[in-house]
């Protein structure tokens, strides 16, 4: 399913929760059990329920893994525009971004593109994308192996974005309009049509466009998602869900990183520099970018989605979720090849390469599921018993094409059309997956409770250009407990196992990659529920990871390993005074890990290099998230924050890290009958930030200073 991400990193190295469960409006039997119903409006600012843990409504504190909820409120006062936004408030999430074009982060040092899996309302997304937030409801994290319930790729973590449904209670329209630096401007629609009928409709729409912080950077958005329900008796309710999204954005590559040149040896007579000390990123204006003219990210997104649900008995009900997804994105990005140096005889020049793919991905599937509430021999049990079947189609083309050298300090564009196209990779994949699943929450008593499940996955796995066929069949379980000393504090362990089909480019059997992980926690409420509080203890595995070995084949010996503390803290204590906090440490590695690099050029010669024992990229040992917010009765509302990150590696190589940063941020709030007026900083004291870019050779300038603002009206 990830196929063509996984060609384009190599070449540049070298559940369910569409709409709360009917279940949940009914008093289970068993007390034990606290279901929580999600309605429109209803939502706390600090969320303490998920769905994503087991597909059913479950109080944070009874969770037994580490679970992150960002609620539309917090979405709204942070002016959160894309996930990567939204998932800065979880602890042990670094936020990057893939060339400029896509979402791309990672948890507990496990990159996103390989490591996770993204859902929107239960139903796997095709990578990879910018996910955007305009008809999200709220964003829940499950962090380790989720393989128990969503199958293959969710090695270390899974995200789902829960769309807004159809709302109870009358009609209203929400119009927004918005504008700010780097010539952004937008729109959002919010219409809900409906009372207490038995029809229910709600459409969701997006206009923004932006020139963009760097230079050349363009972007445009246009999106609708129109949503109807239907209740088709006093126990049975029908979604249809249909949205289109297209998007088109410049990749950046960023500004390349040049090499540093130590002291020329005593007493030459030549400016000859010293052997090189390290490297540097180019001492050239943030804004300056060295794309290509030919540079393009377009992408057609639709999904499509039927969620059915009825209650046949106070204990049983069944629900039905056929889903469809499509992708069609054509990207030809600029890649810096580094920097060949001047010396002071003539201008230091940047390589560069021209990437461009072809990419078609399309998911259909169907889940089936069957909810069961029992209590036997004195245990209580809330069953869910599925099966999915689904087919994922994954057909590309990923090309190169050589781009004359362009002046670091003076750039002048030579390339000029057509260019020669060499073809790298392509495939026209199919997997079918048939997959069977279970999980079942356990009360033995009041204080103690048992989330134990598994899921059996059956893939067969086909690409027509390579002749390539396989079948992989995996188990992936999951054993949680809770123990509760008291109401207000739990204290939990897990442990679980998750996979992700084998890599395409492994020479010989192939193996599927694999995770474990256990973890120790604990949670507690105070004040009422006013202050909740999670901390996370951490060992999670990664192994059979496709790398080189000395002779230069792909082999499956590679292996990661990740531990860390994570802690959360999330309270109202006055009425209008909010506050976020989170902090994760992590220790990432690489326990053996090796690469292939270009070792010569003229004629070209290559050589693998160990990196075992080195930092796992983009992984910084302390990451802190800070946010406060307070409204007056009078609506006016303030908020601000601040973002830490400590220095962490751009590459495998460990040959370059970027320093620590802090990021402060503001909002400003004014309500004012049906008007609401908002303001958004960013970056307030205009740090110098660098995010990701390509490899080790290149890493991208984020925006200084910014300032959006919006005007937002609901007509009722």
């Amino acid at each position: 399913m990830k196929t063509f991400v996984r060609c384009l990193l190599g070449l540049a190295l070298s559940g369910l929760a569409a709409a709360p469960p009917l279940h949940a409006q009914q008093e289970p039997p068993a007390a034990a059990y606290e279901d929580v119903l999600f309605v429109e409006g209803s939502l706390p600012y600090v969320p303490d329920s998920n769905t994503i843990a087991t597909k059913l409504p479950l109080p944070l504190r009874q969770t037994p893994a580490s679970v992150g909820v960002v609620g539309r409120a917090l979405l709204d006062e942070q002016g959160s525009a894309v996930l990567g936004d939204a998932l800065r408030n979880v602890s042990g999430l670094n936020v990057q971004t893939q060339n400029g074009v896509a979402d791309y982060f990672l948890v507990r040092g496990f990159d996103s593109v390989a490591d996770g899996l993204v859902l929107t309302d239960g139903a796997a997304e095709p990578e990879i994308s910018f996910y955007q937030l305009y008809n999200v409801e709220r964003v829940e994290v499950l962090k380790g192996p989720g393989g128990f319930l969503y199958g293959a790729n969710p090695v270390a973590a899974t995200v789902n974005m829960v769309r807004k449904q159809p709302a109870p209670g009358g009609s209203f329209v929400d119009l927004g309009l918005s504008a700010g630096s780097f010539g952004a401007a937008g729109g959002t629609l919010d219409w809900n049509a409906g009372g207490d009928g038995p029809f229910g409709f709600r459409l969701n729409g997006l206009w923004q466009e932006a020139d963009g912080y760097r230079d050349g950077k363009p972007s445009e958005v246009r999106g609708a998602n129109p949503v109807f329900s239907w209740r088709t008796g006093a126990r049975a309710v029908l979604n249809l869900n249909v949205e289109l999204l297209d998007t088109s954005f410049s990749p950046d590559a960023g500004l390349p990183l040049v090499t540093v040149f130590g002291p020329p040896p005593p007493g030459s007579p030549f400016p000859i520099p010293g052997p090189p000390v390290g490297f540097a990123v180019a001492d050239v204006p943030r804004t300056r970018s060295y794309q290509s003219p030919f540079d393009r990210s377009e992408q057609e997104t639709r999904r499509a989605q039927i969620d059915y649900e009825a209650e046949i008995s106070d204990r049983l009900s069944l629900r039905n979720k056929t889903y469809y997804r499509r992708l069609d994105w054509l990207s030809d990005g600029t890649i810096l090849n580094g920097v060949i140096p001047g010396f002071g005889l003539f201008p230091d020049q940047v390589a560069r390469t021209l990437v461009l793919l072809d990419d078609t991905q399309e998911f259909f599937g169907n889940q089936l599921e069957a909810v069961y509430t029992a209590k036997a021999g004195g245990v209580e049990h809330r069953l869910l018993a599925g099966l999915e079947v689904g087919r994922f189609d994954d057909r590309f083309t990923l090309d190169i094409a050589l781009l004359p050298l362009i002046a670091l300090d003076s750039p002048v564009e030579t390339a000029r059309g057509p260019l020669q196209r060499f073809p790298n990779q392509a495939a026209d994949a199919s997997s079918r997956v048939v997959a069977p699943y279970v999980i079942d929450r356990l009360a033995l008593s009041d204080r103690f409770q048992v989330i134990a499940g598994a899921r059996w996955d059956n893939i067969d796995y086909e690409d027509e250009v390579s002749r390539t066929s396989r079948d992989v069949s995996e188990l992936s379980p999951i054993l949680g407990l809770v123990y509760s000393p008291a109401g207000s504090l739990s204290l939990y362990a897990n442990a679980g196992r998750a996979f992700a089909p084998p890599s395409s480019r492994v020479a010989g059997e192939r193996k599927p990659e694999e995770s474990r992980q256990v973890e120790l926690g604990t949670k507690a409420e105070l004040w009422g529920g006013r202050l909740q509080t999670t901390l996370a203890v951490y060992a999670i595995e990664r192994d059979n990871v496709a790398i080189p070995d000395l002779t230069g084949f792909i082999q499956q010996t590679g292996s990661q390993r990740s531990r860390g503390v994570e802690l959360e803290v999330a309270a109202e204590p006055l009425r209008g005074l909010r506050t976020l906090f989170s902090y994760a440490w992590t220790d990432s590695e690489l326990t053996r890990f090796s690469e292939l690099v270009l070792a010569g050029v003229d004629p070209p010669a290559f050589a693998v290099i160990d990196r075992s024992g080195n930092a796992s990229a983009f992984a910084p040992r302390h990451i802190a998230n800070l946010w406060v917010s307070k409204r007056f009765g009078n609506g006016l509302g303030v908020g601000a924050g601040g973002r830490y990150l400590s220095r962490q590696f751009i590459a495998e190589d460990n040959a370059f890290a970027l320093d620590a940063t802090f990021q402060l941020d503001a909002a400003l709030f004014y309500d004012l009958a049906a008007w609401r007026l908002k303001l958004h900083l960013k970056n307030l004291t205009d740090e110098e930030i660098f995010t990701r870019g390509f490899g080790n050779t290149s890493v991208i300038p984020a925006p200084g200073l910014s300032i959006h603002g919006g005007l937002e009206y609901r007509l009722r």
